[in-house]
C-alpha cells in the first residue's frame, strides 16, 4: 500500500507541473497551519508583522477549512482543492507550520519556509519514527525535505535532530527562534492576560492551571486518556501558591475527542501561546509546548503515567530528567512535586536545559523572516 501511496505522489507531482505555466507572483504569500485547520501558530505571528509593517504591498492567501472573517488582500482557501494547489504553486512565498504536501512540486522561484509547530528536541518525529530504511515513507520525507529552503529552529539541538528527522540540509536551518514566542520572551502590551479570562467568562482574581498532553497514537487515529486527577491537582496547587483555581484542559489538535472531566475545555482556543503566556501553572507531558512555556519561566510539570511504554515505543531526542520541568508518573508524585516546587529551583533547572540544547530563541523571530522573504523577493 505505502508503494501505491509513493507512486501516487510522483503522479501528482508531474499533473501538478502543469501550472508552471501560469507565472509565479512574488508578492503572493501562501499561509498554512496545522495543514488548514487554523489560522495560528508560527504562520499567523508572521503573516501578522507582515501586514503592520508592509501594508498593502504582499496579497496573502491562507490555507483553512472553515468561514473567516473578510481581511484586506486577503483569500481563503480550502486544504487539498484545485484552489489550493493552484495558489500554493503560484505564491513567490509558502508558509506552513508542517509542510507543503510531498505531492506539490515546488518551482525554483518560489521559496519555502517551514516554521515547525515545536521548538526543543523532546520526541522523536519524521524519518526518526520508521524504522526501515527501505519504507516509502522514507523516500516521501526527503522529497519534502529537499523542498525546504528554510526551516526555523530554537535551539541548536533542533537543528541537529530535525536536519535528519526532516531530511533538510543543515545549512537551511535558520536559528532565529519561533516567531509565535517572541511576545513570551520580550511581553506584549496586549491585555492577552483579560482576553483569555473574558473567553472563558473567568473570574480575575482565579488562578488557572492548564494541562495540555500530546497525542498517543498516530495521525487519523490519535488518542488520549485523561488520567490526571484534577481535584487532586487543585488542592495541591492551592496548598503551594494559594488562591482558588481553575483547571483547563487542551487536548492536541489530531485528537478528536476527550473526556474533560471537572475541566475546562480549552480546546477551540484559537491561540496556545496566549494561553501560555495567561496561565499560572502548566503542567504537559512529552509535549513542544515545554519549550515555549519553558521561556516564561513559571512553574511548570510533567505528568507522564505512561512514561515507560511511551520511552519504549517512540523515544527521545534529550534525556528526560535534563527537561525543563520535574517528570511525574503518578498522579501522587505530581501533586507531590506541586507542593514541594521551589521557584529558584526551578528557573536553575530551566536555565541548564536552555544551555544543554543551545538555545536560539532571539524574541526577534518574526523580523528576521520577514527580512528574509524581502531578501528573497528582491533577488527575483
Amino acid at each position: 500500500m505505502k508503494h501505491i501511496k509513493l507512486w501516487i505522489v510522483y503522479i501528482l507531482r508531474f499533473v501538478c507541473k502543469g501550472i508552471y505555466l501560469i507565472p509565479v507572483k512574488k508578492r503572493r504569500i501562501y499561509l498554512s497551519a496545522n495543514r488548514g485547520t487554523s489560522l495560528s501558530c508560527n504562520p499567523w505571528y508572521i503573516f501578522e508583522y507582515m501586514r503592520e509593517k508592509y501594508p498593502g504591498i504582499f496579497e496573502y492567501i491562507w490555507e483553512y477549512d472553515k468561514e473567516a472573517e473578510p481581511m484586506d488582500r486577503v483569500k481563503y482557501v480550502k486544504p487539498h482543492t484545485a484552489a489550493s494547489i493552484y495558489y500554493m504553486l503560484t505564491s513567490g512565498i509558502i508558509i506552513s507550520n508542517d509542510g507543503i504536501g510531498s505531492f506539490i512540486p515546488k518551482r525554483k522561484s518560489q521559496c519555502f519556509i517551514n516554521t515547525w509547530h515545536g521548538g526543543g528536541a523532546y520526541k522523536r518525529v519524521g524519518g526518526d519514527t520508521i524504522p526501515d530504511p527501505n519504507d516509502p515513507e522514507v523516500k516521501i520525507n526527503r522529497i519534502c525535505g529537499g523542498q525546504t529552503d528554510v526551516f526555523l529552529s530554537g535551539c541548536k539541538k533542533f537543528t541537529e535532530v530535525m536536519h535528519i528527522a526532516k531530511a533538510v540540509p543543515t545549512d537551511r536551518f535558520l536559528e532565529c527562534g519561533m516567531p509565535r514566542n517572541d511576545f513570551l520572551i520580550n511581553g506584549t502590551d496586549k491585555d492577552i492576560k483579560g482576553k483569555v479570562y473574558r473567553y472563558f467568562g473567568l473570574d480575575p482574581e482565579k488562578k488557572i492551571v492548564l494541562f495540555a498532553p500530546t497525542y498517543r497514537g498516530v495521525e487519523g487515529n490519535a488518542n488520549f486518556d485523561l488520567e490526571i486527577d484534577v481535584e487532586g491537582c487543585l488542592k495541591a496547587l492551592q496548598d503551594r501558591f494559594g488562591g482558588e483555581w481553575v483547571f483547563l484542559m487542551r487536548k492536541h489538535h489530531f485528537v478528536e475527542h476527550v473526556k474533560t472531566d471537572g475541566c475546562i475545555d480549552a480546546g477551540d482556543y484559537p491561540d496556545m501561546q496566549e494561553l501560555l503566556y495567561t496561565v499560572d501553572v502548566f503542567i504537559t507531558d512529552y509535549s513542544s509546548t515545554i519549550w515555549d512555556y519553558s521561556l516564561t519561566k513559571k512553574p511548570g510539570f510533567l505528568f507522564a503515567p505512561d512514561f515507560d511504554k511511551y520511552e519504549q515505543e517512540r523515544n527521545f531526542y534529550s534525556d528526560p530528567a535534563t527537561w525543563a520541568f520535574p517528570i511525574a508518573k503518578t498522579n501522587p508524585e505530581l501533586q507531590r512535586l506541586i507542593r514541594e516546587y521551589d521557584d529558584e529551583e526551578s528557573r536553575e533547572k530551566i536555565r541548564k536545559h536552555h544551555e544543554l540544547l543551545g538555545d536560539t530563541e532571539s524574541g526577534h523571530a518574526s523580523e528576521i523572516v520577514c527580512r528574509k522573504i524581502i531578501q528573497f523577493i528582491k533577488r527575483q
